[in-house]
C-alpha cells in the first residue's frame, strides 16, 4: 500500500511496477511512465536510447527485477488544483482521457442500460464530485469537458454533442413511456424546452422532488419500459445572491434523502431499474479560494470566472460548445473581478470543484439499496 510520495521515493532507486489510478501522472510527472514491460524493455535494450527520467511501469504485471507496489493514493481530490494547470490545453486533454467525459454520459447510459424496465436520469443544477464522494452510493468522477455553466452542461448530458437526446436514443431500446420533471417552466426558458423536446406532453413542472415521486407512485403500474428525467436544484441557487452562508451539509443530505426515496419508489415499480445522477457543473466556493484571489481584468465583468466569447485573458482558456457558442473560462484560482458579498460560490471556470462532477448509479443490485 503506497502513496504517490512512497512510489516516487522507491522509483528513484529502481524501476517499479504499480497499477496507477487515472490522473496519477500529474503527481508523478518527474518519471517516465510505461504502460507495459515490453514497451520499457524496447527502450532499455536499445543502445541508442538515453533515459532522462526514472521509470514506473503502470501495468498489472510482475517481474523479478522490478518491485511491485500497490498504489492506494486517490488522485481525484482538491490537491488536483495544485498539480494541474487549468489553462493548459494539454493538461485538459490528459484529464479527459483519464476520466469519463460529460459529453460521453449519454453514450455511457445507452451502453449501460440492458434489461432494465425503468431508467431515471437526475440532473442536479450545481453539484461537485467532492460534495458527494463520501455518501453511501456508487459514485465516480466525471470531467466537464467544456465551460462549467448551466446551459452547455445540460446540453452535453442530454445530447452528448449530437442532435438526439437520451430519451430519443432510448426509444431504440423500446422505452416509449416517459416522464419529465423540472423546476423550470416549459416555454419560459428555451433550455427547458430544448431538454424536453422529445417528451411531448409528458413534462411536469414541480416545486419539490416529492411531487415527481408521488406522480410515479400514482401512475403505477407502468405497463411499458419507462424513462424518467428529473431536473433538481443543487448548490447553484445557494451560491448566488444570498446574504447568509449556505449550509452545505444540509443541501447534500437533502439530496441523499431524495435519492434514497427515489430508489424506494423505483423498487416498488419494478425489480429491474437503474438511476443515474449527475450535474451540469460543480461549484467553486469562496472557502476554496485563497484569501486574496488574483483578478485578471481591469473592467467589471458580469461573471467572476468566465467571459462570453473568445477573449484573450491571462490564465484563460476558450471553449466552444456544440452550438458553436464560445466562452473563455479562467483557471483556478483566478477571477475576472472581486467576489460580491452575496457570492458564496462561483462557476464557469476550470478547477477541481467546478470541473469534476459526480455520476451516481443506483440499481436494484446496488449496495446502497
Amino acid at each position: 500500500m503506497a502513496t504517490f510520495d512512497t512510489i516516487a521515493e522507491r522509483a528513484r532507486d529502481t524501476p517499479i511496477i504499480s497499477v496507477l489510478p487515472p490522473l496519477a501522472s500529474f503527481y508523478l510527472n518527474e518519471f517516465a511512465i510505461y504502460r507495459s514491460q515490453q514497451e520499457f524493455h524496447r527502450d532499455l535494450y536499445d543502445p541508442d536510447f538515453l533515459f532522462e527520467q526514472d521509470v514506473i511501469l503502470d501495468a498489472d504485471d510482475r517481474h523479478p527485477d522490478y518491485p511491485r507496489i500497490d498504489c492506494t493514493a486517490d488522485p481525484i481530490t482538491p490537491v488536483l488544483d495544485e498539480v494541474v494547470e487549468w489553462d493548459n490545453r494539454e493538461h485538459h486533454d490528459r484529464i479527459r482521457q483519464g476520466l469519463l467525459r460529460q459529453s460521453n454520459l449519454k453514450e455511457y447510459i445507452l451502453n449501460t442500460v440492458s434489461t432494465e424496465s425503468l431508467v431515471v436520469l437526475v440532473i442536479v443544477d450545481g453539484l461537485s464530485y467532492d460534495s458527494v464522494r463520501s455518501l453511501d452510493f456508487d459514485v465516480q468522477p466525471v470531467i466537464v469537458d467544456g465551460i462549467t455553466t448551466t446551459e452547455p452542461g445540460f446540453r452535453r448530458i442530454i445530447y452528448g454533442g449530437d442532435k438526439m437526446s437520451v430519451y430519443a436514443a432510448l426509444t431504440d431500446k423500446e422505452f416509449y413511456n416517459t416522464y419529465g420533471f423540472t423546476y423550470w417552466k416549459r416555454g419560459q426558458e428555451d433550455l427547458s424546452t430544448e431538454l424536453h423536446s422529445a417528451m411531448g406532453k409528458s413534462v411536469y413542472r414541480i416545486n419539490d422532488f416529492d411531487q415527481g415521486l408521488t406522480q410515479l407512485q400514482e401512475d403505477q403500474p407502468l405497463h411499458e419500459k419507462t424513462y424518467v428525467q428529473i431536473t433538481r436544484m443543487g448548490f447553484d441557487q445557494d451560491s448566488h445572491n444570498r446574504k447568509e452562508k449556505p449550509n452545505h451539509d444540509a443541501v447534500r443530505d437533502s439530496l441523499a434523502t431524495d435519492l434514497n426515496e427515489l430508489a424506494d419508489v423505483a423498487a416498488g415499480i419494478t425489480d429491474d431499474f437503474r438511476i443515474f445522477v449527475t450535474a451540469d457543473h460543480g461549484i467553486l466556493w469562496r472557502d476554496h479560494l485563497p484569501d486574496d484571489p488574483p483578478v485578471v481584468c481591469e473592467d467589471w465583468k458580469d461573471h467572476a470566472r468566465f467571459v462570453e466569447g473568445d477573449k484573450d485573458l491571462a490564465h484563460g482558456m476558450t471553449e466552444q460548445d456544440a452550438d458553436r457558442d464560445t466562452a473563455t473560462g479562467l483557471a483556478y484560482p483566478y477571477l475576472t473581478r472581486e467576489l460580491k458579498n452575496t457570492e458564496w460560490g462561483v462557476h464557469g471556470g476550470f478547477s477541481y470543484h467546478e470541473s469534476v462532477v459526480p455520476l451516481i448509479e443506483i440499481s436494484n443490485n446496488s449496495d446502497s439499496k
